[in-house]
């Protein structure tokens, strides 16, 4: 089929011939074992009033969300990953439409459900990745002193960590398409981990003892339903730094050279130390900004740098990039999403690619947002 064809398909409610949506569906090419998804957790450009989790009871917020999902399958989406910060304290009303309280009420654990039901609904979506991220906030204050605003108690902390993580397993792991097939395979515990190293004080000083006491019962939690447990990291995709030969690093020799696994390293060495479970794929944020080399180089040496120290760690040599730019600007967009598509095509150790949405647009432009409809084609090989 040509690559600039493109075809409506229009879906009608069997129930109301009055209701229908179209999409239109972009012919993509397909690499075996490479998925490319979208970073969607809001509907329009201002995630406090367009995140949908905590209003997905609302009828046209829920249409529209249907609407949608549908749109980025027929562009070549094959999956979502879609964000939950809990953050509200019980009994509060607040904050962000994205937010789910901590823990979660009984409507926002039901909103989950008809949202994952929703996509699985949604002829070519593979499936969709919740990431139960943040619980309150772990980096602010201390376990001794208190955690998240307003400080809670290190016990109290833990104990509504696991009253999270229970009704969100409740509400999606049941749910399967019409094939039979689970749509929410994999739960992210937290996002770009930043465990610093002994004596170090970057990074998240808190989240070691995050990840001690609660993600072993995520991990039991999470795997007894058939679900992939998993987390996170960040890799540094800054040109200076990816190609930065002269650097040496002041705890670990092995990542002299390859600063681009700075904190990844640090992160799963520490899970490492502790035996806590690495995750079966190696997840991570990768922002790449060049200033002379192309995209397609950084991606190479960061994932070549992965290969070079992750496997030291009992690490699988395969990747995923769990966040990356949606750029604003569509030639730059297009040379970004082909980097991906490259890398995948060269080596299958590169397995999926999503691309962050709401809020931040590139570099340079991190409160420029980006909204419905996306370009999923840009990240994908053009039809044969």
């Amino acid at each position: 089929m040509p690559a600039n064809i493109n075809i409506t398909v229009t879906a009608t409610s069997v129930a109301d011939k009055s209701k229908a949506s179209s999409a239109t569906v972009i012919p993509v090419g397909a690499i075996p074992g490479y998925d490319v998804g979208v970073d969607y957790h809001a509907y329009g450009l201002d995630i406090d009033t367009t995140g949908f989790i905590a209003i997905y009871n609302q009828t046209q917020v829920r249409q529209t969300v249907q609407a949608q999902v549908q749109g980025m399958a027929g562009r070549g989406a094959t999956f979502l990953h879609t964000s939950i910060w809990v953050a509200k304290p019980p009994g509060t009303n607040c904050c962000s439409t994205a937010e789910a309280t901590f823990p979660p009420t009984g409507q926002e654990v039901a909103n989950l459900r008809a949202y994952v039901q929703d996509v699985a609904a949604v002829a070519g979506a593979q499936g969709t990745r919740m990431r139960p991220g943040g619980a309150a906030d772990f980096t602010i204050g201390s376990p001794a002193t208190g955690l998240g605003s307003p400080a809670i108690s290190a016990a109290d902390f833990t104990s509504r960590v696991q009253s999270t993580i229970d009704p969100v397993l409740g509400a999606v792991s049941d749910v399967t398409r019409p094939d039979g097939v689970r749509v929410v395979d994999t739960i992210f515990f937290a996002p770009e981990v930043l465990i610093p190293g002994p004596g170090e004080t970057d990074g998240n000083p808190n989240e070691g003892w995050f990840f001690t006491t609660s993600y072993p019962y995520f991990v039991s939690a999470v795997s007894t339903k058939g679900i992939r447990p998993s987390v996170y990291f960040w890799a540094d995709g800054n040109e200076a730094d990816v190609d930065d030969s002269t650097y040496v690093d002041s705890l670990y020799p092995i990542l002299d050279g390859r600063r681009s696994m700075f904190w990844v390293y640090r992160s799963m060495r520490f899970m490492a130390h502790n035996g806590l479970p690495l995750p079966s794929r190696i997840d991570f944020s990768c922002y790449l900004d060049s200033t002379g080399a192309t995209y397609d180089q950084l991606l190479q040496h960061v994932l070549d740098d992965a290969d070079a120290t992750l496997p030291s760690l009992g690490a699988p040599r395969l990747y995923g990039a769990a966040e990356i730019y949606y750029l604003a600007d569509t030639n730059l967009r297009l040379q970004y999403g082909q980097a991906f598509t490259t890398q995948a095509a060269q080596n299958p150790r590169l397995q999926r690619v999503s691309f962050w949405t709401t809020p931040g647009g590139g570099p340079n432009m991190e409160e420029q947002n980006s909204a419905y409809p996306f370009a999923i084609e840009d990240f994908l090989p053009p039809a044969p």
